[in-house]
């Protein structure tokens, strides 16, 4: 089969894996850029029941995380582009780009996929945030300065047609930053097991659909109509972790999955959510650890477990 990903490679059967209990479905994966995915892609019911709903009241608690990267955020694009509209696809609350407005003069949008979080961020955050993704984005082509998508293009079904939407939402000059996982280690453990013991297991993080290399990535981009300005691998303490080069690295892998847990936490009033945000910490520190965070930022390796491109509309 022709890969989803880079196009010009063909797909080979990869390894079996756990998509939510009970569920147990093909990878495979492409002799040309080393991407892999479920194939065939699971329907859209069938990713629904990999996400665990207890996580909505963790945007509360990760409050000032987010809005300290927006703060981050903001001052970086200073000297790009001093104004211009930012766009944050899955977005949550909305409190990153409730930091990028407070402390520049940017307009923010919102794009959520769970329309709970959608309704709570417009409340908590008064941001303007429209439900669902990229191909429910209601804003014209070529309005948007920045957009950001972290961590969930390995989540939707068409990674290919989500980039090209996105580039056309962007305006000459505009630039676009993924955040995205590094697919043959986010796949580590599930293929090993699979290759040791032939047991399909769960993959690290559920919900996951593609496991994009860079060079898979490169394609996407190409294919896109973007320009890739940087690509830089991080977070190598969890990528030694995927490579088992720890304790008992595979031991959670090997335990059932537990059922995926009912939402508990969207009936819950607002107000009473908002109280589970912690005071808000020393922005000043939190700026010093960011800033030396990326200096061990690499472009030319894969070791890490995380990539993130930077993009740019011709």
């Amino acid at each position: 089969m022709k890969c989803l990903l880079c196009v010009d490679g063909t797909t080979h059967p990869f390894c079996k894996a756990v998509l939510y209990p009970g569920a147990v479905r093909d990878i495979v994966r492409c002799e040309n850029c080393g991407g892999a995915y479920y194939d065939p892609v699971p329907p859209l019911e069938e990713v629904a029941r990999c996400y665990p709903h207890a996580y909505f009241r963790d945007f509360f608690k990760q409050y000032w995380k987010d809005y300290y990267k927006g703060r981050l955020l903001a001052e970086d694009l200073q000297d790009w582009r001093p104004e211009g509209t930012v766009l944050d696809v899955g977005c949550a609350l909305g409190t990153m780009l409730a930091g990028v407005r407070d402390h520049s003069k940017r307009k923010v949008l919102g794009l959520e996929y769970s329309p709970a979080a959608a309704k709570a961020g417009k409340e908590v955050n008064k941001v303007d945030i429209a439900p669902g993704g990229l191909s429910q984005a209601p804003y014209e082509a070529g309005s948007i300065d920045f957009i950001n998508i972290n961590n969930v293009l390995e989540h939707e079904r068409d990674p290919a047609l989500a980039l090209t939407l996105a580039a056309k939402l962007l305006s000459k000059g505009g630039r676009l930053r993924l955040a995205v996982p590094n697919g043959p280690i986010d796949l580590r453990a599930t293929s090993d097991l699979w290759a040791k013991l032939h047991r399909p297991v769960v993959t690290r993080h559920g919900g996951h659909l593609f496991f994009m290399t860079k060079k898979s990535l490169g394609a996407l981009f190409k294919r896109s109509g973007l320009r890739i300005l940087s690509a830089k691998n991080f977070h190598f303490k969890l990528g030694a972790k995927a490579r088992g080069w720890t304790k008992n690295p595979y031991r959670a892998f090997l335990e059932e999955p537990p059922p995926v847990p009912a939402d508990e936490s969207a009936g819950i009033p607002v107000e009473k959510l908002k109280t589970l945000i912690p005071p808000p910490p020393s922005w000043a520190l939190y700026k010093a650890g960011a800033r030396w965070r990326r200096l061990f930022r690499c472009e030319t390796s894969d070791f890490g477990y995380d990539y993130e491109m930077l993009a740019e509309k011709a």
